[in-house]
């Protein structure tokens, strides 16, 4: 049901709305912080061999194929994105709960694809939604999602330590408590009048093929970080490296991230969104290509400060391209379909990482190198394409 412009707050009230989105980002990253590093050692430690945990990783990816766009035409027709949010957020933590509770491996994939459906449109809708509160001038994006990546480092370390010496079982009810938290949060988010019905109801006008090679770019980039994502806490592990100092490097790479987010608004207003998310990739060339060579911890520790361009710009990149394309009224729409073309692309990324990883071990890096580099040409091509200026030759920040 739309939220009534009667019962709406201000949403120029920017101390509300920064509290209430950052929050929103902190609480949800709980739950990611915990999952990206170490679900893929609750796999294992529940009989998940490298090809089954590609499998694990990958299914969320092909079931958000259908639920991000059904999720986005929802929440833009009911002009209600943060209803649909805690819903959403209440069903995934109990979606994680029936995780934690199945017997064996089938019922443990079939739980994850449950949970699935509900988890993976979060994000995308949430962007939408802060990037809405950013054209109405009541907050800056960057220094917003940044308080989802300190949440994110915070519980890399904490849960690692907490690792150390408790069961790897605990990582799925932590999971679960955060995307409650979230659900939680949500309902504080500030309201704002949807547009009118007939608004709403728009089909999205046909995107720019700019808009569309952006979005292959990013996909191509994001999807680099599949083995990285899925295998590197295993392979650490393997190495005699404590979950707290995994969590260590999980944090430095997300600690990179928070300062580009703080100073995003100044860098997407002097660099064009092409040009990040092509920086972005051939980061990626960089990061990827030196972990195919095995590097010691130190040089893995400065590695992981490259996270800081093949996500942190890469993302930003996008978000800013979406928001000089799209109009307001079909924001969870786009955001979600820009979502399922990365999801695809991910998808087959991680569903190649457990074979790739049993035959090649590190050596696998270089495979996603390569296809960080081919994003980072796309944007480029992109970019020095005549109509790379869009929006009439002029950069716009998100606020």
């Amino acid at each position: 049901m739309p939220e009534s412009p009667a019962n709406t707050g201000d949403p120029s009230d920017g101390n509300r709305a920064r509290f209430s989105a950052a929050s929103a980002y902190l609480a949800a990253c709980i739950a990611l912080g915990i999952q990206t590093p170490f679900f893929p050692l609750f796999l294992a430690e529940r009989g998940f061999t490298p090809d089954l945990i590609s499998l694990a990783l990958a299914l969320p990816m092909a079931i958000r194929l259908a639920a991000m766009p059904l999720a986005g035409i929802v929440s833009d027709r009911w002009g209600a994105p943060r209803f649909v949010l805690t819903g959403l957020g209440l069903l995934a933590a109990g979606g994680f709960v029936l995780v934690g509770l199945a017997p064996d491996i089938g019922l443990i994939l079939l739980a994850i694809a449950l949970s699935a459906v509900f988890w993976t449109p979060i994000f995308p809708l949430l962007d939408a939604y802060a990037l809405r509160l950013a054209a109405l001038r009541a907050l800056d994006y960057g220094r917003v999602r940044l308080w989802g990546s300190v949440s994110f480092i915070v519980t890399n370390v904490a849960a690692g330590y907490l690792l150390n010496s408790m069961p790897v079982t605990l990582v799925v009810w932590v999971i679960s408590g955060g995307i409650l938290v979230f659900a939680l949060s949500a309902r504080a988010l500030p309201r704002y009048a949807p547009p009118p019905i007939h608004e709403r109801r728009q089909k999205i006008a046909k995107p720019p093929r700019l808009l569309w090679l952006g979005i292959l770019a990013a996909a191509c980039v994001q999807a680099s970080h599949a083995l990285v994502y899925g295998f590197s806490s295993l392979d650490w592990h393997s190495k005699g490296i404590a979950p707290g100092d995994i969590g260590i490097l999980w944090g430095i790479g997300t600690g990179a991230e928070i300062v580009l987010f703080y100073f995003g608004t100044r860098v997407s207003a002097a660099l064009s969104p092409l040009s990040l998310i092509a920086l972005g990739g051939f980061a990626a060339v960089l990061r990827y290509g030196a972990f195919a060579f095995d590097p010691p911890v130190s040089a893995i520790a400065a590695l992981q400060l490259l996270h800081a361009f093949t996500f942190g710009a890469t993302h930003l990149g996008l978000m800013t391209l979406l928001s000089q394309h799209v109009a307001a009224h079909s924001a969870g729409r786009a955001q979600t379909y820009s979502s399922t073309v990365l999801g695809v692309v991910m998808a087959l990324a991680t569903l190649s990482a457990g074979p790739l990883y049993s035959h090649w071990n590190v050596a696998a890096y270089a495979a996603y190198a390569a296809l960080g580099g081919v994003g980072g040409l796309i944007a480029l091509f992109a970019w020095l394409q005549p109509q790379s200026a869009g929006s009439g030759g002029k950069r716009r920040a998100f606020s």
